[in-house]
């Protein structure tokens, strides 16, 4: 009996290991697929701004010749050589921003750090110096894949400890300081620092999945809502025991706090929105709907509430009247995720795209002008669903997380421009959150894992020349910089070499 059982041990942990070793296998061939992707984009970017150099080149020599021309005319060619100098001014920033986008394009395609770092830092510098936008897809890119290469892909991580596999399904930013709480799948709840990047302790636990949180406005109560019909309410000024409060039949999709900080409004799969306040507990039904809300926000004065169904359902509520309307409808197309402008009557949502067999093959993000009714713009990128959708607390910018593992960020009104990519995220992204002053974007991923990334690359390239120990040499100047550009020091702080 003993060597049967020993015998069916030993087959049990050989069955684990060959799960795992598949499980590996599986993420390295994953893996190898994202870099080749990632390299494919990399080797387009770079021809891109390849092509738009040559463009800036070309205008240069053109505005010099006309310069040239202007300056052996008469006097009553003034207006003419002022223009041509203007021309020539124009050319030569539109020059240094062509090559500064092709530097960062090479620096993200680079696996030796230090060079990487020296090209996105240089790349950087020429960018801000001759009036690059604020937000660059393609500086973001360089200097974030630098950093990458010189601390570990890891280097923004945070990790949930325990439970690898866990999902963190919700993710919720302080609005005053550093603080995170996250949970997920296996029903645990954290808070963290994401400044001083550290996780810290556990602050409940349920035997069953956790979907979302909510942080009130005062920051002194936490809801949590899961796979169960009743609400968690937790009291952050004292350990006891969090409030209980039922009233749903299903399961809690979303919950989302008022903006007078008076009660928070739950979404659930019995399609009903109840309102109920953090302190005490009591609750009613606001409404009830013939679907469920998958997610939830509310506007900024308190009045409008938005909500999506993955039955394809747009909807706006009015607060006050407690009175709904089905905008849109983009069925059979699944809408995943909503948000609400601070200050604007603008609302995006993230969709699901699928075809006629019901299979998802994009998302898509779009804004819907709640005024005129109407979609405005739609945002492309994802690969799969949209997971979740955010605007920064300034309403200046607009993050969405896909379940394609990509984040991806527009500056709002510039929507047209490239979104800045943050895809070196290691599983699917559930839930997003912007710090206080919108310089931070937190993301809640798969196997435990929060990632923290600054929004402005500025923010990125102070990380940077303390991680060198060189400038570059005149040769690598040559190869990477020159188009009659001379040689810079890059870094002021490291000690330049004798070449």
């Amino acid at each position: 009996m003993e060597a049967r059982d020993e015998a069916e041990g030993q087959r049990k942990v050989a069955d684990e290991e060959r799960i795992r070793a598949e499980d590996a296998l599986a993420k390295a061939n994953k893996l190898a697929v994202q870099l080749a992707a990632q390299v494919k984009i990399a080797n387009q970017a770079k021809q891109e701004a390849e092509s738009n150099l040559k463009i800036a080149e070309e205008q240069r020599r053109i505005a010099e010749t006309e310069r040239g021309k202007a300056e052996v005319a008469t006097q009553g060619y003034k207006e003419q050589y002022d223009r041509a100098e203007a021309a020539l001014e124009e050319a030569n920033r539109l020059l240094y921003l062509s090559v500064a986008q092709s530097m960062e394009a090479k620096a993200a395609g680079m696996e030796e750090g230090e060079l990487a770092g020296l090209l996105s830092m240089q790349g950087y510098l020429f960018h801000t110096k001759y009036g690059g936008k604020r937000y660059d897809s393609y500086v973001f890119s360089g200097l974030y894949h630098a950093l990458a290469q010189l601390s570990g892909t890891n280097y923004n991580a945070l990790f949930v400890p325990g439970n690898l596999r866990n999902r963190m399904y919700s993710l919720v930013v302080s609005t005053s300081g550093n603080t995170f709480y996250t949970t997920g799948n296996d029903g645990r709840i954290f808070s963290g620092d994401f400044l001083n990047h550290k996780m810290g302790g556990q602050l409940g636990a349920n035997p069953f999945p956790n979907r979302v949180l909510a942080l009130s406005k005062d920051e002194k109560y936490l809801v949590n809502g899961g796979d169960s019909s009743f609400v968690q309410v937790y009291s952050l000024d004292n350990s006891r025991k969090p409030l209980k409060v039922e009233g749903h039949k299903g399961s809690i999709n979303d919950i989302k706090f008022l903006p007078d900080g008076s009660g928070f409004i739950s979404a659930a799969s019995d399609g009903t929105l109840r309102v109920t306040n953090q302190v005490t507990g009591e609750g009613r039904q606001l409404i009830s709907l013939p679907f469920s809300l998958k997610s939830i926000d509310i506007s900024g004065d308190g009045n409008w509430l938005a909500g999506v169904a993955t039955s394809g359902e747009l909807v706006v509520v009015d607060l006050k009247a407690k009175t709904y309307e089905t905008v849109l409808n983009e069925a059979p197309n699944r809408l995943l995720s909503v948000a609400y402008h601070p200050t604007r009557n603008l609302i995006a949502y993230g969709v699901e795209v699928v075809d006629a067999k019901g299979l998802p093959v994009r998302g898509v993000v779009k804004l819907f002008d709640n005024d005129k009714k109407q979609v405005t713009k739609e945002l492309s990128g994802h690969k799969s669903g949209v997971s979740a959708i955010r605007f920064s607390p300034d309403g200046l910018l607009l993050a969405s997380a896909g379940l394609d593992r990509k984040l991806q960020m527009w500056v709002v009104d510039q929507e047209e421009d490239l979104p800045i990519l943050m895809d070196n995220n290691n599983g699917n992204i559930w839930d997003i959150g912007f710090a206080k002053d919108s310089n931070y974007l937190l993301a809640s991923c798969n196997n435990g894992e929060i990632r923290i990334w600054p929004t402005d690359p500025k923010m990125l390239a102070e990380q940077v020349c303390p991680k060198l120990t060189r400038n570059m040499t005149p040769e690598e100047w040559e190869i990477y910089v020159a188009n009659g550009i001379g040689y810079e020091t890059t870094c002021k702080s490291l000690l330049i070499n004798d070449f």
